[in-house]
């Protein structure tokens, strides 16, 4: 009978754990959001345009706006960080201390072309279960920059 108890569990962990593995494997990558949100500060902020960044990075049209930040890469690595190196937020929301550049391109329906929005905004991130962003969930827009 002693056993009986140590089956259950190994049973219940077999059954959970691909559980668990299916519903992580649907999250955004760290490499799938940096493709999808990153603008390099290698190159001017006003270098870049909507209509360009949108046909390289293949953004999904369905959303709208759909949202690129400006920031070194290392920056974006570092959000989902608690105090020490190894100690990561997991499935957490977090917003940023420091304002960072957004361009924000919405799309027309009734032309092909895209409008865009810049500013310096505090963003709201998620941190995966692996400790890194995966997506961007809310902004809060602090300064226009107008050029």
């Amino acid at each position: 009978m002693a056993s009986s108890p140590k089956l259950w569990i190994i049973l219940l962990f077999s059954v959970c754990l691909p559980c668990r593995l299916l519903v992580h494997s649907k999250d955004f990558s760290w490499k799938e959001f940096m493709e999808r949100h990153y603008l390099s500060p290698n190159r001017e902020f006003s270098v870049y345009t909507c209509d360009v960044l949108m046909k390289q990075k293949e953004a999904p049209k369905d959303k709208n706006p759909h949202i690129f930040i400006y920031i070194p890469w290392y920056k974006i690595e570092h959000i989902c960080v608690k105090g020490t190196w190894n100690d990561r937020y997991r499935n957490a929301y977090v917003w940023t201390r420091n304002t960072l550049k957004v361009l924000k391109c919405y799309h027309e329906k009734s032309e092909n072309v895209y409008k865009e929005s810049r500013g310096y905004n505090h963003i709201q991130f998620h941190c995966n279960m692996d400790g890194y962003v995966d997506s961007i969930e809310s902004l809060n827009l602090t300064e226009p920059i107008l050029y």
